[in-house]
């Protein structure tokens, strides 16, 4: 105990000498990188670029970061920010997407205002939909790249990724009712035709635009074919024959039809 008391004492004394000594603390030497040396912020963003163009990301990222770090409120350095998302985004893994996702939400929360705001949130709605799974498994990905391109359409609705965020969009709400389809065609498998028609009733709504409406619309006839709904499944078959003339299905429905006549 005594040796404890006096190693304790014998601590602090040390201590406090330092403390009244009147030295500085000694700070650590901060080190930069000698690639970066007697480079202009422009110069080590171009030397990024080509970098990034080489496909090295995690290189260019570090000298995107260089000058994004040390010129945070400057445009150079703004861009800088984008592009170290950027370079993440390339990298393409569940990992990188999210650190991606990360930098791009950082940069619209730093610089609101920005120019270059609506491609951030462009790319944010990207980073869901490059992770958009089959329409047999589960859809929160494809739900949420529906949702920010509608945010980015609603905010930025002259952005020049207009077009591009319509598009994807659309790929996104095809997913999600190619998701329905397969759920309904379980449905009927398993001889559960009412639950078939729920689901199919909701894409037909929900998805106007979905490009399978006449499988849709076809399995809906064979559903309440099959509940003795006779009269209504003849509306549907005739719709695949009257919207649908090029489908496949034509011909089937066009049986089904003279077999009720």
């Amino acid at each position: 105990m005594k040796l404890k008391s006096l190693l304790a004492v014998l601590v602090f004394t040390i201590a406090a000498t330092a403390c009244h000594s009147g030295q500085k603390p000694v700070r650590p030497r901060v080190v930069v990188p000698k690639e970066f040396l007697n480079l202009s912020k422009e110069e080590i963003f171009k030397k990024g670029e080509a970098l990034y163009q080489q496909k090295k990301y995690p290189k260019a990222r570090s000298y995107f970061s260089n000058v994004y770090e040390n010129f945070p409120n400057d445009p150079l350095g703004r861009r800088s920010l984008l592009r170290i998302a950027d370079t993440f985004y390339m990298q393409g893994d569940s990992v990188n997407l999210v650190d991606a996702q990360y930098k791009y939400r950082d940069f619209i929360n730093r610089y609101p205002g920005s120019e270059f705001a609506d491609y951030a949130l462009f790319q944010i709605a990207n980073v869901s939909f490059k992770q958009l799974e089959k329409p047999d498994r589960d859809q929160t990905k494809t739900r949420e790249a529906v949702q920010k391109y509608r945010e980015m359409i609603q905010a930025y609705p002259k952005s020049p990724y207009r077009v591009e965020a319509d598009a994807k969009l659309q790929k996104a709400q095809d997913r999600l009712a190619q998701h329905e389809h397969v759920v309904a065609r379980f449905y009927m498998k398993r001889g559960d035709r009412s639950a078939a028609i729920l689901r199919l009733n909701a894409l037909v709504q929900d998805y106007p635009n979905y490009g399978h409406r006449d499988e849709v619309f076809y399995d809906l006839g064979s559903s309440l074919d099959a509940l003795g709904r006779k009269g209504e499944a003849r509306l549907y078959y005739e719709r695949v024959v009257s919207e649908f003339p090029k489908s496949d299905l034509v011909g089937k429905a066009k049986e089904k039809l003279q077999t009720k006549a």
